[in-house]
């Protein structure tokens, strides 16, 4: 699992995760991702378009992230995800997280978000 992230519009943090959320993959990534989502409301877009697979630990992983980001007032997204792993999103109940489109419209309508819901 590969992990890239960037600020974009400001304060959005855009963390791109490349490969399997399977165990291996999520415990590579899961304290860089959870530092991103720290701070006084952060705004995090979480990347899944090059993500293939996510298993329940990933899932874990990206509902601690949601936890994390609500207590701190802040907002997430989580963008485009692939196929599969929309499907497993869904099952999850985290289906109302998923944007779809381009990351400067998540992007805007994160800032004008002011609190996860």
């Amino acid at each position: 699992m590969q992990l890239s992230f960037a600020e974009i519009d400001g304060n959005v943090r855009h963390l791109k995760l490349a490969g399997n959320l399977d165990i291996a993959g999520t415990l590579a990534v899961e304290t860089k991702v959870l530092a991103h989502c720290g701070g006084e409301q952060p705004r995090v877009l979480i990347d899944l378009a090059e993500t293939r697979f996510v298993s329940s630990l990933g899932l874990r992983l990206l509902l601690q992230s949601i936890k994390t980001v609500a207590a701190r007032s802040g907002s997430i997204s989580l963008l485009n995800p692939s196929i599969p792993v929309a499907g497993a999103l869904e099952i999850a109940g985290l289906a109302a997280y998923i944007f779809r489109g381009a990351e400067t419209a998540a992007a805007a309508a994160l800032k004008s978000n002011p609190s996860v819901s």
